[in-house]
């Protein structure tokens, strides 16, 4: 996204090269090709940092790990030439500057400005507080198949909560198949029976109709770089159950989640027996939901144009050296 001013009377924010995306792995450009392009148009360069995860926990990408780690961090190591990063939380805000600051890089440029919380086309909260008349609880879990979102823990959890008779509730896993390792599991859990399914392809209507379905959502995720997961399910009036570290917790600070602890499958065991035992619990947390404040595109947007107007003015003498 470029913006020109026009006859010399355009806003302090024009004049911005603002990269929003990543563009996967050995396609993405170099970042000295993106400094000298805007260099050349007389742009100042701008980039929003989603996440380390890919360099952070490259462990969990199997045979891609080496490839997708040194893909990654060209890309963090190329943002030190930008004149403004902006990290969708205060946790991978500083998981860049540590980076950047551990290779002798620039790093003063990284601010946090976290993500809106608001789902286009879908009036907040409009489903309103699930009714709990006494019936299993009904979680709902959206993530892609995958290693990090955590299935392993969640559904080992759930397992030795069935077998001593204390889960009463119903699981729906709604995600697509991005990891054969983690299919395999799922279909031996669907395969043993019992209160579990899962939905390869829910599309928006679908996936609308089981958050209208469910009393609350569990987001078992190692890390997220903001947790959109976890905003969508508070933005449609849901709980959700995830970790209180990290990006992850960052959300669940401002109300309407209850912390799980992720680290094994025990300790999200525990936190799901807690969370289907007492009932005052859910209400209250259902509660802390009613109040919290939902920062809207409309509010991203103006923090972002006031944060593009804030940098100062780059030197016609100042020189970038390329980083490769």
């Amino acid at each position: 996204w470029a913006a020109a001013s026009t006859a010399g009377q355009g806003h302090p924010t024009d004049r911005w090269l603002l990269i929003v995306e990543l563009v996967s792995g050995p396609h993405q450009p170099a970042a000295h090709q993106l400094r000298e392009a805007a260099d050349r148009r007389g742009l100042r360069l701008a980039w929003i940092f989603h996440d380390a995860i890919p360099l952070r926990l490259a462990h969990l990408y199997g045979g891609r790990a080496e490839a997708t780690a040194r893909h990654h961090k060209a890309y963090m190591t190329g943002l030190a030439q930008a004149e403004l990063v902006l990290a969708n939380s205060h946790t991978t805000a500083g998981h860049l500057r540590s980076f950047l600051a551990q290779h002798g890089l620039p790093h003063g440029h990284v601010q946090a400005l976290p993500l809106a919380m608001e789902f286009c086309g879908i009036p907040q909260g409009r489903l309103g507080p699930a009714v709990d008349l006494g019936r299993p609880q009904r979680l709902l879990c959206v993530a892609s198949l995958e290693p990090r979102k955590n299935h392993v823990a969640l559904l080992k959890a759930v397992a030795s909560l069935v077998a001593a008779g204390e889960f009463a509730a119903e699981l729906v896993l709604v995600g697509w198949a991005n990891d054969l390792r983690v299919v395999e599991l799922v279909q031996r859990a669907l395969a043993l029976g019992g209160p579990l399914r899962w939905e390869a392809d829910a599309d928006d209507a679908r996936l609308a109709d089981l958050y209208h379905w469910c009393d609350a959502t569990v987001v078992a995720s190692m890390e997220e770089g903001f947790g959109l997961p976890v905003a969508e399910s508070l933005w449609h009036g849901r709980p959700c159950l995830c970790s209180g570290e990290g990006a992850l917790g960052e959300l669940a600070a401002g109300g309407g989640c209850f912390r799980l602890n992720i680290a094994d499958w025990r300790g999200l065991a525990e936190g799901l027996r807690q969370w289907l035992d007492h009932p005052a619990l859910r209400h209250s947390i259902q509660a802390q939901l009613k109040l919290r404040p939902m920062p809207t595109w409309a509010h991203y947007s103006r923090d972002l144009l006031a944060r593009l107007a804030a940098v100062p003015e780059r030197s016609c003498c100042q020189q970038t050296t390329p980083l490769e």
